[in-house]
C-alpha cells in the first residue's frame, strides 16, 4: 500500500536556498582552513607544527565533502520543487476548466 505524501513546495525551496547558501559559506571555508593549516605547521614548527597542519587539513578536507554534499542536496530539493510544479502545471492544463457547471455529479 502506497502512502499520500504532502509537501509545502514553497517551504521546501525556502529550507533548499539556505542549503545552497550554507554550501557556498563552508566552502569559502575550506580556503581559509587550508591557509590556516599551513602557517600553524610553519608557526609551530617540528612535530607539533606538522600535527597541527595535518589537523587543519583534515578540518579543510571534511569541510570539502559537507560543503560538496550540502549543495548535491540543495540542488537535488530545488530540481524537485521544479519537476512537482511543473507536473501540476501540466496537470492543470489537462484538466482544464473542470466540469461543466449546473450538472449534478451523483454521489
Amino acid at each position: 500500500m502506497s502512502a499520500l505524501i504532502s509537501i509545502q513546495l514553497d517551504a521546501v525551496e525556502s529550507l533548499a536556498a539556505e542549503l545552497a547558501s550554507l554550501a557556498a559559506t563552508l566552502g569559502d571555508e575550506v580556503h581559509l582552513c587550508t591557509s590556516t593549516a599551513a602557517s600553524l605547521g610553519t608557526a609551530l614548527g617540528g612535530t607539533t607544527g606538522e600535527w597541527a597542519a595535518s589537523a587543519g587539513h583534515g578540518w579543510a578536507g571534511l569541510l570539502g565533502v559537507l560543503a560538496d554534499r550540502t549543495g548535491a542536496i540543495a540542488t537535488t530539493l530545488s530540481s524537485a520543487v521544479v519537476a512537482y510544479r511543473s507536473a501540476d502545471g501540466l496537470l492543470s492544463q489537462r484538466m482544464g476548466a473542470g466540469l461543466p457547471r449546473g450538472r449534478a455529479i451523483a454521489r
